[in-house]
């Protein structure tokens, strides 16, 4: 038994021996088969990304990333999709038969005007931001124009950096007046910090007098900054962006200044943004001096914040702010208490949202809404009175260089306060004008107790929206109280007069 036992147990041991030798033997190729296949992996990725970098999107984004090589490459996409897209625009570098007047290739001196090579350096040797004047057939208007040339410029990589509506003066030298047919529109395109392209569109029957480089003339800010003892009045008028009802258009032809807060995504959104004309404001804010202290950041400023540094002015020095001014600002949708029973929308501001998240929404709201040089809330009765999410909301505002307008949905509102602390200029809503917004008594009285406020401390805020009853009242009140010495100005105005009245007090 005893030898039948050992008999039975060599055979264990030997076979045992025989297995620990086998793995002994495959342990280095299986650690060759790991790295080769480690290395195939490299490879494909490799290839992966070496196609990437061959597509529209992939040189775009190493662009953005600062691959200086790849400009050429983008703005060649893109100036493909203009030709594709623009009738009558010619791809490639301008002719310089084009060109009028001025010097070739210069940002600087009397300016050019026609097709323009604007030298930058900074985006790369030899690299040039393509400046062309494009003529358009008349009859569709600006804000299609820039959907459409977005639609086509993303389809290269690249996208709209700025939207900028020109307005004209008449040739009496009278303040410009909205005109579809007149007008022209300013497109920089490109990735962020590396236009591109700068665009002048104009309708085809109708010059241009606009020059590359040239100066865009003087704004009125002395005459306004005089009239320092009149009260002084900024009417925001929220919930831009529904339609183009016919209270809208009684109120867009008042014949006073006013702020229109822009609702981010909706149908028309971009067609009121686009209403946004010149303000009267400092020097140092009309020139694009970079806003200190109190001061809110003008449209230059942003502009030039994206990259795009081309400088175009109305060859005419006679260009001057028309009275009928339009401010833009963001209507910026956030939390209500009655949440969820109420609905902001998909892209509201959330009670306890991250800064980075915040700073997300914002700029997608901002990317398709040119002009716009402050915010306030659209709802957010819970938002406002949270006092986590009014910090970070105004750190994402400060570092955006905008201002804030608490609409004062709530009486627990902090975001005042929270702006205050974060350096972010802001004012509040003095009163509502339309609560009752088809009452015309009840609107009447409310656009006096908030002159009665401007006349008492000097300065008022007030917010209306685009109702019938509204239009009604300030189309026949804001004549009668201009005639009694009332000033109507955008926010930002109102904010540099108060800052000159501190100043000089």
């Amino acid at each position: 038994m005893s030898l039948l036992r050992r008999g039975k147990s060599a055979p264990k041991k030997k076979s045992g021996s025989k297995s620990r030798r086998k793995k002994r033997r495959t342990g280095p190729s299986s650690l060759w088969l790991g790295l080769l296949a480690g290395a195939v992996v490299v490879v494909i990725l490799g290839v992966g990304l070496l196609k990437w970098s061959q597509t529209r999107s992939g040189r775009a984004a190493l662009l953005t990333l600062g691959s200086e090589k790849m400009y050429a490459d983008v703005q060649r996409a893109v100036d493909q999709a203009l030709a594709e897209t623009v009738p009558g625009y010619r791809p490639g570098p301008a002719d310089a038969s084009t060109q009028v007047g001025g010097t070739s290739k210069s940002g600087s001196g009397g300016g050019v005007a026609g097709d323009h090579d604007w030298d930058a350096p900074r985006l790369g040797p030899g690299a040039a931001v393509y400046c062309r004047q494009v003529a358009v057939p008349a009859g569709e208007p600006w804000w299609r124009w820039q959907e459409t040339i977005a639609r086509a410029v993303e389809s290269a990589g690249g996208r709209v950096l700025w939207g900028e509506r020109i307005y004209l003066p008449s040739r009496s030298g009278a303040p410009g007046r909205a005109d579809e047919e007149k007008d022209l529109l300013r497109l920089d395109l490109g990735v962020v910090g590396r236009p591109t392209h700068t665009l002048i569109l104009h309708r085809r029957d109708r010059e241009t007098p606009v020059r590359w480089g040239g100066g865009v003339g003087q704004t009125a800010w002395s005459s306004l900054a005089a009239d320092s003892g009149a009260p002084t009045v900024a009417l925001v008028i929220d919930d831009w962006g529904y339609n183009r009802s016919d209270a809208a258009r009684r109120i867009l032809a008042v014949d006073a200044p006013l702020t229109l807060a822009v609702l981010p995504g909706l149908p028309y959104s971009r067609h009121f943004a686009l209403q946004g004309t010149e303000l009267i404001l400092p020097a140092d804010r009309s020139t694009g001096r970079a806003a200190t202290g109190n001061r809110p950041a003008t449209g230059r400023v942003q502009r030039l914040a994206l990259g795009c540094f081309v400088e175009v002015g109305v060859e005419s020095g006679r260009y001057r702010a028309q009275d009928d001014r339009r401010e833009i600002i963001l209507h910026l949708p956030m939390q209500p208490v009655s949440y969820p029973e109420t609905d902001p929308g998909p892209e509201a501001i959330m009670v306890g949202m991250e800064s980075q998240a915040i700073g997300d929404r914002l700029d997608r709201a901002l990317a398709s809404l040119p002009h716009v040089t402050g915010v306030n809330n659209h709802m957010g009765s819970a938002a406002t009175s949270d006092p986590v999410t009014m910090d970070r909301l105004m750190g994402v505002l400060a570092a955006r260089g905008l201002y804030f307008v608490d609409s004062l949905t709530t009486a627990k509102s902090v975001a005042h306060a929270a702006a205050a602390k974060a350096g972010v200029p802001a004012r509040k809503n003095r009163i509502f004008l339309d609560y009752e917004n088809d009452d015309p008594q009840r609107i009447t009285a409310n656009l006096h107790r908030l002159v009665k406020a401007a006349r008492s401390s000097g300065f008022a805020l007030g917010i209306g929206h685009p109702h019938p009853a509204t239009a009604d009242v300030l189309a026949r009140e804001i004549p009668r109280l201009q005639a009694q010495g009332v000033r109507f100005v955008t926010v930002s105005e109102l904010m540099a007069l108060e800052e000159t009245a501190r100043s000089t007090r």
